[in-house]
């Protein structure tokens, strides 16, 4: 692919979709998230009718059914398999399970393993896991970790020590302007997408860098209209991706209330510039407190559009979020299955809202001083938002090394975050629930990207100053 990324540039720089407007819910729900060198937090270009994240875990009482109740319907609509799930074929407690506490820890400034343990992490990587972008566990079992901030591809034995630091900042061959997604190519390649579409950088496990590859960016934009730039961008299996083409909230303020985002278009763009259309997806949610056209809403970080790819054949996995439904794509964008379960949402008890909201306020104050951005107390700032009916049946997606999809959601602990994982087979069906890990962000692809293969579940996590660390928790699996 050719280069040609000047004029488009300039292009974006230029046109609507790549400017911010002041009074547009927090200029466009946070168009570009606060970079913050204290909490690892990077500058984050989104076209924010959508933030795409990862997968979580386990059994919902009240919610997934007993025993008579399990079953799956298969049917056949217009060449699109549609998959029912009334329930998980594994009851709670007979399903995989993930530990409690990380088996592997790096950064946050520890040194030593849980329970007084040594060895899980190394006082080096505190100063590298840092505006962490990407992780992938290598056949061999080292850590790839992406780092934004350090401009490096950083690979660690499971016992926290370095074994290769790959990449710097520049944009010579091999180094990266602000380096955005990693993909794992098993067994032996991994590879580094960079911002604003530069070129593609691949390596052997090793470090070696094995080539690169260029974007025509005015090429793709002219392939899908609406894109520009600083468009969303997912790296799928066979080296293709998705951008999305976004739209702008209107330039008056919102109304009171939970807001989506105007939909958005993703797109799977080949190595020809071809273009295959995803469908259109709503953005994530924000609240507005009240009728004033300086006061931003801010992202709920609770209801928006997830994407995961990944499997064998690979497939892409969209969903809404607010509704339980997932759609199944082949890698050429066809739609090839809907993947449904017909149980009901989770209600949402006064003690679960009250601490996902506790959840929120902290999250949003880690990227600085929130009441002087709401210019109002987070208690002013959510009072009067109603009591939710149910939370949404999906928070995230992950596909596993093994082909398996991972779908966050909320149990009915009032734990106010998610705090589990369903988890589906590659034909569909609901093999069961995995409880564990409450956490507002765990697997989100901007903010907290995660790894998951047969044996581990890799995180990024953060602690209440919001100091990153990558955890492996080990997964316990029974054959489905």
């Amino acid at each position: 692919m050719g280069r040609g990324r000047e004029g488009a540039v300039e292009t974006a720089r230029g046109s609507p979709a790549g400017k911010c407007k002041v009074n547009t819910t927090l200029c466009n729900v946070v168009m570009t998230l606060r970079s913050r060198e204290n909490t690892g937090f990077v500058v984050l270009p989104v076209v924010l009718a959508l933030a795409v994240s990862a997968g979580c875990d386990g059994p919902v009482p009240g919610r997934h059914g007993t025993a008579g109740e399990r079953g799956v319907t298969v049917r056949d609509s217009a060449g699109i398999e549609i998959v029912e799930n009334r329930a998980p074929e594994h009851p709670a407690g007979s399903f995989w399970t993930i530990d409690g506490e990380p088996e592997i820890v790096l950064g946050g400034g520890r040194t030593g393993a849980p329970n007084g343990e040594t060895g899980t992490a190394a006082s080096d990587s505190a100063q590298l896991i840092w505006q962490v972008r990407g992780l992938a566990r290598l056949e061999d079992g080292r850590i790839a970790v992406l780092s934004t901030g350090n401009h490096q591809l950083f690979l660690f034995e499971p016992s926290g020590e370095l074994s290769r630091a790959i990449g710097g900042r520049g944009e010579g061959p091999g180094e990266f302007t602000r380096p955005q997604q990693l993909q794992y190519l098993p067994p032996d390649t991994l590879v580094v997408w960079d911002y604003w579409f530069a070129p593609t950088s691949y390596f052997d496990t090793g470090g070696r860098l094995l080539g690169e590859r260029a974007m025509d960016l005015r090429r793709m934009m002219e392939a899908a209209p609406g894109t520009n730039a600083e468009s969303t961008q997912y790296p799928l299996p066979d080296g293709s991706l998705v951008v999305v083409a976004g739209n702008e909230f209107p330039s008056e303020a919102p109304t009171r209330g939970f807001l989506r985002g105007p939909p958005s278009e993703f797109i799977r763009i080949d190595d020809s510039y071809s273009a295959s259309s995803l469908g259109s997806w709503e953005g994530m949610e924000i609240w507005v407190p009240r009728d004033q056209s300086d006061m931003p809403g801010f992202p709920t970080l609770m209801v928006e559009s997830h994407l995961a790819s990944g499997g064998d054949p690979p497939s892409i996995y969209i969903s809404n979020g607010d509704t339980d439904e997932i759609h199944q794509f082949s890698l050429g964008g066809d739609l090839i299955r809907i993947i449904r379960r017909t149980n009901g949402p989770v209600t949402v008890t006064e003690a679960a809202q009250e601490a996902w909201q506790s959840a929120l306020v902290a999250f949003w104050s880690r990227l600085g001083d929130l009441e002087e951005e709401l210019g109002m107390s987070a208690d002013r700032f959510l009072a009067g938002m109603p009591l939710r009916d149910g939370f949404p049946p999906v928070a995230g997606l992950v596909v596993d090394a093994g082909g398996f999809l991972w779908v966050r959601e909320w149990s009915a602990s009032e734990a106010g975050m998610p705090d589990q994982w369903s988890v589906f087979g590659p034909e569909g069906r609901w093999l069961g629930v995995i409880p564990g890990l409450p956490d507002l962000m765990l697997c989100h692809r901007f903010l907290s990207p995660c790894w998951i293969d047969r044996e581990f579940l890799l995180a990024v996590r953060r602690d209440e100053l919001g100091i990153e660390r990558v955890e492996g928790y080990r997964i316990r699996r029974s054959e489905p």
